[in-house]
Order: structure tokens, then C-alpha cells, then sequence
């Protein structure tokens, strides 16, 4: 079975010449799971272990979470809360690039 995230982790692991065994090490968790992650049999771990796995691969959490299918948990409280986010999802998949870019723009005006 393919997955998105298997294959980042695999290449990241790779990419950094860390063994399976050494990065199980790493984060703690067993070094068979980092293979049947990697091979597609089992689902990503859960989100602290990959917030190390990120930390250690200096990459983007959130880049590495989206990989997993998985949203932080620092943003459940607001799309769980805010009542405006379910209108937003439901439209979120109909937006353009150019919609998208503006969105972005407004972001950054409110940081």
C-alpha cells in the first residue's frame, strides 16, 4: 500500500542516512512500526512523535502532519469552536489559486 507519508518518512530517513532502528531510538517507538509505516501497513503515529520526526529532519511540522492526514491539535479548539470555519471548509475545495493568494495576503496583513 501506498502512503504519502510513508514515502516522506522513508525519503527524509534516507535522505539523512538515519537507519530505522536509530530514528525509532529517536523519537521512541519501535523500529518495526517505522518499517510498517514506511511499507504502507500501518497508519502515521501520532502527532507529538511526528513533531520530533520533524524536529529532527528540521522540517515543517504542519508539512509532515498534512503528509500523515493529521491537523495539530492546537488548531482543533478553533475549527471545533469558531463557527465560521464549517462555512469556510465547505468552501474551501471551490477556490481558485488566485482566491487562495488572497486569502494568504490577508493572513499575513493580520500577523
Amino acid at each position: 500500500m501506498e502512503s504519502e507519508f510513508g514515502n516522506l518518512l522513508k525519503s527524509l530517513r534516507k535522505e539523512h542516512k538515519i537507519t530505522q532502528r536509530r530514528l525509532a531510538e529517536l523519537i521512541g517507538i519501535d523500529f518495526t512500526y517505522i518499517s510498517e509505516i514506511e511499507n504502507g501497513f500501518m497508519e502515521p503515529p501520532a502527532e507529538d512523535k511526528i513533531i520530533k520526526m520533524a524536529e529532527l529532519f528540521k522540517e515543517d511540522p504542519d508539512t509532515m502532519l498534512l503528509a500523515a492526514k493529521k491537523v495539530r491539535s492546537i488548531y482543533r479548539k478553533t475549527i471545533t469552536e469558531n463557527k465560521n470555519v464549517p462555512m469556510f471548509l465547505r468552501s474551501a475545495d471551490k477556490l481558485t489559486q488566485k482566491q487562495w493568494e488572497r486569502i494568504k495576503e490577508v493572513m499575513k496583513e493580520g500577523e
